[in-house]
């Protein structure tokens, strides 16, 4: 006589069904956690290979590269009057194995002409660079092609330059690491390591931000807000008015990496700290100033990579002196410690 076979009761599936479900809670947090840390440590080292190009670049030229061109009369719009508006991003491929890509680029015409794209140059803006985008933020950023009717799509970056604090609280002058061919005396200060006297390891290079989402106008880090000006009464003003508007202006943050525009290819600035609001007066091509900062996906702050190569994780808490006096480059304040 064969032994009758004996299955599960519905209890004991039931209690399999909550341990299997116990397990998944458990174990799927830590496998989002262990990529997530993988993806930042891409980031970061991303971020170490600009460190590295910007180093090459200085002992080619003894300087750091230019961020763009801005003029006597303060036209950055590339009409040309304003030679070689070209990004930083641009000026660095030759450095991060893009040799082609910075062959492939003519330097004399620029990036974008009267709101259309110079098709001399449509090619390279519509090159996607791997080593300038996070892999922690996935978001497209654009789904355009690039303006004027071209049937190529805008190209991304999550990278951008330090543009310092706000220039129009320290009588106009740029201070950070960015700075702009074309003689413009408020712009022009060629950047040396010998110029930063507050020190390479104390002065942000590069920091990230996250992308924009093709003119969705959702509220988060992609955002950048409307502002009336720039001239607000200091540092804590100005952080306090960015950090409390609430109009969108612009949604496409990171788009045309090959430009110099704030947002674009050009810089962010230590007004605002890691992960607030992002603000400006205009998003218009040839816009080189904004209260644009640091953003990132990663939990809790961003990555900043610094002018003696490091890359260090930046605390959406930090200090906002602290982090003012991490932008500027020969102002002598004193770093807190949350910083080194």
């Amino acid at each position: 006589m064969r032994p009758s076979s004996r299955g599960f009761t519905l209890i004991e599936l039931l209690v399999a069904i909550a341990i299997i479900a116990a397990l998944i809670g458990i174990l799927l947090p830590a496998v989002q956690a262990a990529r997530e840390a993988a993806r930042r440590m891409q980031c970061s080292n991303n971020m170490k290979q600009i460190g590295l190009a910007m180093h090459q670049y200085h002992s080619t030229y003894d300087c750091f590269p230019p961020t763009g061109s801005v003029d006597f009369s303060g036209n950055s719009t590339g009409t040309g009057r304003v030679p070689q508006t070209a990004s930083i991003h641009l000026r660095l491929t030759n450095y991060l194995e893009q040799r082609a890509v910075y062959d492939a680029y003519n330097f004399l015409v620029g990036d974008v002409f009267q709101g259309v794209a110079v098709a001399a140059n449509t090619t390279v803006m519509s090159t996607s660079i791997p080593g300038y985008l996070c892999p922690s933020d996935p978001n497209p950023g654009s789904t355009a092609n690039l303006a004027g009717g071209y049937n190529v799509p805008v190209t991304m970056v999550n990278y951008a330059v330090n543009g310092g604090v706000n220039r129009w609280n320290f009588g106009g002058r740029t201070n950070g690491t960015a700075w702009w061919l074309g003689g413009h005396p408020d712009y022009g200060t060629v950047v040396r390591i010998a110029s930063v006297t507050d020190g390479t390891s104390q002065t942000s290079a590069f920091g990230e931000w996250v992308k924009g989402r093709s003119g969705l106008n959702a509220p988060g880090p992609n955002l950048v807000y409307a502002m009336a000006g720039y001239t607000n009464g200091g540092p804590v003003a100005d952080n306090r008015i960015c950090q409390s508007a609430s109009s969108p202006l612009w949604d496409f943050k990171g788009e045309y990496w090959t430009l110099q525009d704030s947002g674009r290819g050009g810089p962010y600035y230590h007004v605002m700290t890691p992960n607030q609001n992002a603000c400006s007066v205009s998003a218009a091509f040839g816009n080189v100033d904004s209260f644009i900062g640091v953003s990132s996906m990663h939990p809790g702050g961003a990555n900043v990579l610094r002018l003696d190569g490091s890359v260090r994780f930046m605390g959406s808490g930090i200090d906002l002196s602290t982090w003012n006096a991490m932008g500027t480059r020969a102002f002598g304040e004193v770093i807190g410690a949350e910083a080194l």
